[in-house]
Formats: C-alpha cells, sequence, structure tokens
C-alpha cells in the first residue's frame, strides 16, 4: 500500500507539472502564419461535396464503380495542381504480394430478390409479388463475392447458421437459408456441407451500445474470397427478416426468388498516388505520407468517403498556398495515397519498396467526419504501437489538442482564435481522445515490423452506422471534416519541413507529453500492484522509459539532435525514471532454454499477417497442420484480440530473447505467458515468417 501512495501522490505531481496549454496560447510548433494560412484555406464544405461525389461509386475491389472512383479522385488531384497516376497492380487470386495474396476483381451486374406468393396452378403456381432488394437500386443488397445463380424456393430460418445445431431437422438443400451470421461464416455448411441454394443473411453491425437499435438498416455482407463461392447470399433488414420468422413460426411458408449475375475475375488493385515535391534536394526524396482507403460500399460516407474527401481537400489546400507563397514549400515531399484498404496498401508497399523506403512518417485518415449527434462518433488521434517509439505520436497529439482546446473555447464561449467551425457545419467542441494503437485500418501496414513506418491514425470510434445502408453523407459535419483535415494537414506540414533547429521546441512538446505518459504508466503499475502483480509492475515500468529513451532516439530519423538538447533529455528522463521508482529495475532473468531463444524476422514476404480476405498465418499453419497459437485469442487493453500476435511480431528484432519478448509484450497489453509467446514464434519460424538468429 505504501508503494501505492507514493505513485499516486508522483502521478498528481505528474499531472499539475503536465497541464495542459491554455486555449489562449500560441498554437504549438508551426509559425503562427502557418497555422493562420491552413486553418483560412482549408474548407469542410468542399471536402464534404467531395464526400458527397465518392458516395456516388459503390467500391468494391477492382470493379468498375472503384476504379470510376480512382479516375475522379486523380482527375481532381491533377486540377489542384499535384502530380498524380494510378498504379495498377495485377491481382487474380495467384500473385502474392509479400503475405497478401491478390484477391481477384468482383463484379456485380445484376441482383434481384423477390417474395413470391402463391397463384392457382393454370395461373402459374408462384409469382413475383413484392422486390426486397435490387442491385442496382441498393448494391449492398448482395453480399460482395457472391457468384452467379438463379433459385426460387422455400425460405429456411436457420438461426445464426453457422452450428450443426442450427441445421436439426432442418431440410435446406435446394432451398434458401435465413441467417444471422455473416454469409462467409454460413456458407461452409449451408452450401458446403447441406446443399442451401443461397444465403439471406440479416447480419447486424458491430456490437456497440446501439447494436440491432435500428431494424431497418442492412448491413454489408461478404462470402469468403478463397475458394470462389459456388452460389449468392443476399443482405436484408433486421426488420425484413422478423416478419418472415413470424410467419414461418405459424407455419407459413415463404418463397423466395433470387436472381444473380456477378462473380470474381482477374483485374488489379488500381491506387490513386499524388504528390507534392519537397524543395530542399538533400531530403526531397524523403516523403510524408497522408493516406486513406478507397474501397467501400455504396455509399460509404463517413468509412470512408470521408478521409479520401479530406485528404484531397488537404492536398488541394497545400498546393494553393504553396503555390501562392503563402507557405514555403517543405523541405520534404507530400505523398496522397487511395488505396483498397489494406490489402492494396500491403500490395503497394511491396510492388513500390521504394514509396516505403521513402516514406518517414504517415498520417491516416479513416472515418473521420461522423456528426457526433447523429453517429455517436468518438473522434481519435492514435499513436503508432508501442513496438515503435517515435515523436511522430507527439506531433499529432500536439495539434489535436491545439483543436480541442480552441473548438471547446469557441463552444463554450463563441470566440476563439481557431475556431476551425465550417459554415456549413456544427459548433461543438471536437473532444478528441488522444489513445494508443488500436488496429482496424491501412495504418497497422505501414507500421508493421516489415516497414516500420510511424503512423499518425485519425478515426471515429464507434459509429452506429458503418459498413449499413445508413452511412450517408446527411450524416456528415463539415466542421469535423474541417478538423481532421486541419490537424493532418498541419501535423505533415511541421514533418515535411523539420530539421535540426526545431528539435529543441519540439523536445518540450515530447517532455509534457512524456509526464503523462509516465502518469499514465504509474496508475498500470499501481494497478498491477493491487491485484498482487508487483513483478509485472516493474517490467511496464521498465519497458516504459526505455521507449521514453527511443522517442527521444526516434528525432533522429528525421535531423540531428543538438548535444544540448539530447543531454538535457537524457538527464530529464533520467530523473523522471528515479522519481517514478524505476531506476535499478532489470529485466527478468531467463528461466528454461527455451526462454533465450533470438529470432529474427526473414527479408520475405514482408507485411502483417492478416488481411482482408486471406490471413497468411492462418493458410500457413493450415497447410504445416499446427493448430492455431493462443496468443490470436488474446485481447489487448484497447484491442479487439490480434493486437498481441501484431506486437509480438513487431517486437522481434534479432536481439530479444522470448523472454524479452513476452516482458516487452506483457508491458504494453498486459501480462501474458511466455508459452503463448513461444507458440506463436514457434508457428511463425514454422510458416517461413522468423528463423532463428545464430549467436
Amino acid at each position: 500500500m505504501a508503494r501505492i501512495a507514493t505513485s499516486t501522490s508522483i502521478v498528481l505531481v505528474i499531472l499539475l507539472a503536465a497541464a495542459p496549454l491554455t486555449a489562449q496560447e500560441l498554437p504549438p510548433l508551426l509559425p503562427e502564419g502557418v497555422v493562420q494560412a491552413l486553418a483560412g484555406e482549408l474548407s469542410g464544405t468542399a471536402a464534404k461535396r467531395t464526400v458527397q461525389e465518392i458516395t456516388l461509386f459503390h467500391r468494391m475491389r477492382g470493379s468498375r464503380g472503384f476504379r470510376a472512383a480512382a479516375d475522379w479522385i486523380r482527375d481532381r488531384a491533377k486540377e489542384a495542381g499535384l502530380a498524380a497516376e494510378i498504379l495498377e497492380l495485377p491481382a487474380d487470386g495467384t500473385v502474392f504480394y509479400g503475405t497478401q495474396r491478390s484477391r481477384p476483381a468482383w463484379e456485380a451486374d445484376f441482383a434481384e430478390l423477390w417474395e413470391q406468393r402463391a397463384e392457382p396452378l393454370e395461373k402459374g403456381g408462384w409469382v413475383d409479388a413484392r422486390r426486397v432488394g435490387a442491385w442496382d437500386s441498393r448494391p449492398v443488397t448482395l453480399a460482395e463475392d457472391s457468384a452467379s445463380g438463379e433459385a426460387a424456393a422455400e425460405l429456411v430460418d436457420v438461426g445464426a447458421g453457422t452450428a450443426e445445431k442450427d441445421y436439426a431437422g432442418k431440410e435446406v438443400r435446394g432451398k434458401l437459408v435465413l441467417a444471422a451470421a455473416q454469409p462467409g461464416d454460413v456458407y461452409p455448411l449451408a452450401v458446403d456441407r447441406f446443399g442451401s441454394a443461397g444465403i439471406v443473411s440479416y447480419a447486424q453491425n458491430q456490437v456497440t451500445a446501439w447494436w440491432r437499435e435500428d431494424e431497418n438498416l442492412v448491413r454489408w455482407g461478404h462470402l469468403a474470397t478463397f475458394p470462389p463461392p459456388r452460389t449468392f447470399a443476399f443482405m436484408v433488414s433486421l426488420r425484413e427478416a422478423r416478419g418472415w420468422q413470424e410467419r414461418l413460426a405459424k407455419g407459413e411458408a415463404v418463397r423466395l426468388r433470387a436472381s444473380v449475375r456477378a462473380g470474381q475475375h482477374a483485374g488489379s488493385y488500381d491506387v490513386v498516388t499524388a504528390t507534392i515535391l519537397g524543395r530542399d534536394p538533400a531530403v526531397a526524396s524523403e516523403e510524408v505520407v497522408l493516406s486513406c482507403h478507397l474501397d467501400h460500399l455504396r455509399p460509404g460516407a463517413n468509412d470512408n468517403a470521408s478521409g479520401c474527401a479530406t485528404i484531397l481537400e488537404v492536398a488541394r489546400g497545400l498546393a494553393k498556398l504553396i503555390r501562392e507563397g503563402r507557405i514555403a514549400a517543405p523541405r520534404r515531399t507530400f505523398r496522397f495515397v487511395w488505396p483498397p484498404e489494406i490489402e492494396g496498401t500491403t500490395a503497394l508497399l511491396n510492388a513500390r519498396p521504394d514509396l516505403a523506403a521513402r516514406a518517414r512518417a504517415v498520417i491516416h485518415l479513416d472515418m473521420v467526419g461522423g456528426d457526433a449527434e447523429v453517429t455517436k462518433a468518438v473522434f481519435h488521434v492514435t499513436r503508432s504501437p508501442k513496438s515503435l517509439p517515435t515523436f511522430v505520436n507527439d506531433v499529432g497529439e500536439a495539434f489535436g489538442r491545439f483543436v480541442n482546446d480552441q473548438s471547446y473555447l469557441y463552444a463554450a464561449t463563441g470566440q476563439a482564435a481557431y475556431p476551425l467551425a465550417d459554415p456549413e457545419g456544427s459548433k461543438r467542441a471536437l473532444q478528441a481522445e488522444v489513445v494508443d494503437y488500436t488496429e482496424g485500418s491501412d495504418h497497422q501496414v505501414w507500421a508493421e515490423g516489415s516497414w516500420r513506418v510511424p503512423a499518425i491514425y485519425l478515426n471515429d470510434w464507434p459509429d452506429r452506422f458503418i459498413h449499413t445502408t445508413g452511412d450517408t453523407v446527411a450524416n456528415i459535419d463539415a466542421t469535423k471534416l474541417l478538423r481532421a483535415g486541419f490537424i493532418a494537414a498541419a501535423s505533415a506540414y511541421y514533418l515535411a519541413d523539420f530539421d535540426a533547429a526545431k528539435v529543441p521546441a519540439l523536445w518540450e512538446v515530447v517532455r509534457r507529453h512524456a509526464l503523462e505518459r509516465t502518469a499514465s504508466a504509474l496508475a498500470r503499475r499501481d494497478r498491477l500492484a493491487a491485484a498482487d502483480q508487483p513483478a509485472e509492475g516493474d517490467n511496464l515500468l521498465r519497458f516504459h522509459f526505455a521507449c521514453e529513451r527511443a522517442v527521444l532516439a526516434s528525432l533522429s530519423s528525421f535531423a540531428e539532435i543538438p548535444a544540448v538538447t539530447r543531454t538535457t533529455a537524457l538527464d530529464f528522463l533520467a530523473g523522471l525514471e528515479r522519481l517514478s521508482g524505476g531506476k535499478g529495475i532489470a529485466a527478468a532473468a531467463p528461466g528454461s532454454p527455451d526462454e533465450v531463444v533470438v529470432y529474427r524476422r526473414n527479408q520475405q514476404p514482408k507485411g502483417p499477417m492478416s488481411g482482408f480476405g486471406y490471413d497468411y498465418l492462418q493458410d500457413g499453419i493450415a497447410k504445416a497442420g499446427i493448430p492455431a497459437p493462443a496468443l490470436l485469442q488474446r485481447t489487448g487493453l484497447w484491442g479487439g484480440g490480434t493486437e498481441y500476435a501484431y506486437e509480438a511480431l513487431n517486437l522481434v528484432d534479432g536481439r530479444r530473447t522470448v523472454r524479452q519478448l513476452r516482458d516487452d509484450l506483457s508491458a504494453i497489453y498486459g501480462p501474458v505467458p511466455i508459452a503463448e509467446v513461444g507458440e506463436l514464434l514457434r508457428a511463425l519460424a514454422r510458416i517461413g515468417i522468423l528463423a532463428r538468429s545464430t549467436p
């Protein structure tokens, strides 16, 4: 208890010392003239108009709709004065880009689902009575990767449709099944095992406080890409499904007719990319990347027309300001990319290793425009993973806090130097949360151990309309787009123009943030001590200060750190570590011989272990005949389960032992058995991702 009391007092001291800047202070990091120029030029209204344009396209990978959207983005970028092109990367199901098996393009030409009614035999028996869904008016009706097919058959309710018990006593062969789960999860039993003619799914959204609340939403559905499905799946609302279920429960027959013309074909990942060249020949080849993902169902307004539109507006605004001489061209080059989500980025970085080598930082925007009153969204400025300590996080955090302060002052008093309120948007405070790394979009590809590019991730979560027909432009807030664009543009401009002269001022920002991060680490250590895990608390603190020193060292990837600043910073961190009780904490000694094994990452293949439509690790262990490692199911402090495995692989560096990997991983997400870490690493070695390092 004494330790807890001491730590708590330290937390209070640190929080007082690290009090946020008041709203009246000057903007952080950038000259006020640059901030004024960015705030004045960027337009949330213009970005929202772009959102509306993008939502007109059903943007499935490799499809005509995706290519039309890509062409539109490229043309707008060129009109804004950028050098822009579309990179076409072949995708046919056999080409691999590192760990990503390319998925064939998927296209639909026609799909309709009709409910039928009985007529006397002399009139034909069954006739179409009501069209339930149609591709041309609502393409979300048809699940992605559906194949062509025709069926006129009874509907059978199979509950979730993912367990054998769901089919007990039911004959579904040649019929259509009504299922609560995603079509891809239903297909193996319903179609492959029991011979259903097709699937009708009313799968609901990700579970949040608003889950299943709106019975009229239709959710985006997916069938597995590999192997190619033999039939189709339709998506309907919960209200539609419940109506059928009530009738079926009364013994009434429900008969549907489905007609589909769709399927996979060889195509390409089409990646729009555009640049604004840097001015300094010494570093102009280095790039600060702004990315999003262009693929999604129609409308897909917040996810992710909002991110795509915002970086287009940032590109337009920066190009115009530089062209007019209102801000100087930065030293480094800006690159903007609009790929298909995750799989497209993995393909891009493997196909164009020069782009990966040039990237110094990434600012990724995915869902940045949701009107919080309607979507219930919380905006996040998300840091890079702890396996990649970087000052880049501090830059994004500084501008995120600045917008928080200014937008709150404006909402509370009606006056602020930088309200960043669009004339056609809201006046609410942004209230962005600065949070540690979570997965969920392309930032995880850039930051993965193959490339280790620091990434700031701007995103909304939750959003009650994500992946449904409710994700429309009506739910987009122009002010939110403006603020996301400002954070992205200010962060990108600062990083692109960063040099040694800016290091001392940046260190002061990093120092304040380090105090707050230390307060959080101490609070976590106290909780571990209270749970009778003091050794885990000590381990956490050891890792925390190693990360803080690595954040300081990361400055040298952009500019030389002045000797005075380096000495001052190291002295500060050493003093903070002593004050926190962390000085002298040593790593745990290894136990068994397995704990001292050291792994290194093989040069190929590059990329994350899981992507969209294909999972390299799951495929590899299935072929090797080994069970799925338990670590894949372990949930991290902030994520949904795969962060442990992601970070475990990221931490592999050819120096850390299995014991050290386990300790660092436990410091990041919470204590984990060393056996689970060793099991995952052995599996990764079996499938060729890792190799044992020689002494």
